[in-house]
């Protein structure tokens, strides 16, 4: 059993989460550092410390149980005048209450189409048709009777779970660009949210992203649209991406310290970088203490074979990872694999929830790993409403529920496809 926070703990938390409110944005990112204190260090003792040194803190999160011996137990968002970044960080490692400081990263987290789509070199006139954009199959190229249920769902087999099993009481929070709770299929599916590009703007979505996520996981069964793997889970929005799915890594560890703090059963991150982060997987490792699953994206390769190893956090021990799966069951060309892969799900072309205003029928179609995770995501749902606590219990119940598909190597499908009539009740 993982011990949980305490609710003093939470509100104390979050009432020191933040020194400065408005909105982070990528000018002067490399004037910004991270920095974390050790444990024992109190908040008002770190705030001086820093201030000591000139530098200006923009963010704050309060002490939490570090993963590890030694590691950061409260961590900040500073930023040093311009030109002293360098001086600063070499001034802070010297001191003994500052665990490790960080430059502050910011980049695009997510793919709005897999990476085969990228070229490095100039393609043929052929190839250039065959990579323009499809046109969605939702709704109005199906008609109003569209079946909701469609292909990924079907595949992972969910329908079979939910006349016992349809995940009602998981939690599961999306880590992404928002969530448009005005969506048809996402209305009283979504429990609240909060945003931590500007902590004084709305959580919703402003890109499509986290929308398009979250419907995989829980859009509910109404007989319209698209319906989730498990479309009686309550979803929650970590905004951590702008409306251009850029953010940087002070935002992504915030999103996920709220979501232990609140008790998540499930984290999805249809995110990932190629390079490990630090301060990144000892937060990830403090929401795994706290019992908090982990699934991630394991990333779109270089499109010439899938050649590029799994993102992070995806990489890091204890994230299930997942690849791309098509619709013949091979793995898609531009997944990433290797041995961090835990489970393969459908990542080609998949239905799901988006904005008005990206398409006005509310459903439209994308493909990347970012589509996987979630199917995976509402199947550790599934497998919490049947009463696995923690991680290491919804893992062995997701595991014992995979079955190997044949032609996959275990890098590029981990334990195979999980069969959802195996989490029924």
């Amino acid at each position: 059993m993982f011990k949980r926070m305490t609710a003093a703990w939470v509100l104390l938390a979050c009432a020191a989460a933040s020194a400065w409110a408005g909105p982070i944005t990528k000018e002067g990112v490399e004037n910004r550092l991270i920095v974390g204190l050790k444990q024992g260090v109190s908040l008002e003792e770190a705030r001086q410390l820093l201030r000591a040194r000139g530098l200006t803190v923009l963010r704050e999160i309060a002490p939490f149980t570090p993963a590890k011996a030694g590691g950061a137990a409260s961590l900040f968002l500073v930023e040093a005048r311009p030109g002293f970044a360098a001086a600063a960080v070499k001034n802070l490692k010297s001191e003994a209450k500052v665990a490790d400081v960080e430059p502050d990263l910011w980049q695009k987290w997510i793919e709005d189409a897999p990476a085969s789509f990228q070229q490095t070199e100039l393609p043929s006139v052929e190839q250039a048709l065959q990579d323009l954009p499809k046109l969605a199959r939702g709704p109005r190229s199906q008609g109003a009777e569209a079946d909701e249920v469609r292909w990924g769902v079907k595949r992972v087999n969910a329908p079979a779970a939910w006349p016992t099993n349809q995940g009602a009481g998981a939690k599961v929070c999306i880590v992404d660009t928002g969530i448009d709770p005005n969506v048809p299929d996402l209305q009283g599916q979504v429990g609240g949210g909060q945003n931590f590009v500007d902590q004084n703007a709305p959580w919703v979505d402003d890109h499509f992203h986290g929308t398009h996520v979250s419907g995989i996981v829980a859009a509910k069964l109404d007989g319209k649209g698209v319906v989730g793997v498990a479309p009686k889970a309550k979803l929650y929005a970590a905004k951590v991406l702008t409306k251009d799915g850029q953010g940087n890594i002070f935002a992504i560890i915030q999103g996920i310290m709220w979501c232990a703090q609140n008790q998540m059963n499930v984290i999805n991150m249809s995110l990932g970088a190629p390079q490990s982060i630090p301060f990144l997987e000892d937060v990830i490792n403090m929401a795994l203490q706290q019992g908090v699953t982990v699934v991630a994206a394991a990333g779109n390769g270089d499109g010439h074979g899938g050649s590029s190893p799994v993102n992070y956090p995806g990489a890091y021990k204890g994230v299930i990872a997942v690849s791309a799966l098509d619709d013949t069951d091979n793995i898609t060309k531009w997944s990433s694999r290797g041995p961090e892969v835990a489970f393969i799900a459908p990542g080609l072309k998949i239905p799901s929830t988006v904005p008005a205003s990206n398409d006005p029928s509310y459903v439209h179609e994308y493909s990347g790993t970012s589509m996987a995770s979630p199917h995976v995501a509402g199947l550790a749902a599934l497998a919490v409403a049947k009463g696995a606590q923690g991680p290491a219990a919804v893992r062995a119940m997701l595991s014992a529920a995979a079955q190997k598909l044949p032609g996959l190597s275990s890098d590029e499908q981990g334990l195979g496809l999980i069969n959802a009539a195996k989490l029924a009740k």
